[in-house]
């Protein structure tokens, strides 16, 4: 009896080393936490004009400002990386989908940043996926 309670024990300890292993392997894997948030002044104020010029020529054929504004919008947002949303907004234009370079988009996310209220700061947000994916979208303090 003591032989088969020890035998549980020690299948308990292997299984849960082994899960923790998996999840230290799978963090490996995946991009880490993200060690800022758009209340860090991400972007610049120049860029987001850029930004929205950028929207106004490619965009608001078939978008307005609104669709990237207020509580729907954050709520679908917040808590993921700023490169999501990245992500996003590079399938546009619907007529011809990352025909816009990389910067132009980073730009166009500034602006919603802007249009969102978030602060701007001194250093321009790169328009690359792998700088973003450290920004999280994060409620307004």
């Amino acid at each position: 009896m003591i032989e088969m309670a020890g035998r549980k024990a020690l299948v308990a300890a292997i299984a849960a080393c082994v899960a923790v292993w998996s999840a230290a392997v799978a963090g490996a894997w995946t991009a880490g936490p993200a060690s800022r948030s758009v209340n860090d002044g991400v972007y610049t104020e120049p860029q987001a004009a850029r930004g929205a010029k950028v929207f106004d020529t490619n965009c608001t054929a078939c978008h307005d400002t609104g669709r990237f504004t207020g509580e729907d919008f954050l709520s679908a947002w917040t808590g993921k990386p700023l490169a999501e949303l990245f992500e996003a907004v590079q399938t546009m234009p619907e007529d011809n989908p990352g025909s816009l370079k990389a910067q132009e988009y980073g730009d166009v996310v500034a602006f919603f940043l802007q249009l969102n209220k978030y602060p701007a700061g001194s250093d321009e947000l790169k328009g690359d996926a792998e700088a973003m994916a450290g920004i999280a979208m994060a409620p307004h303090p």
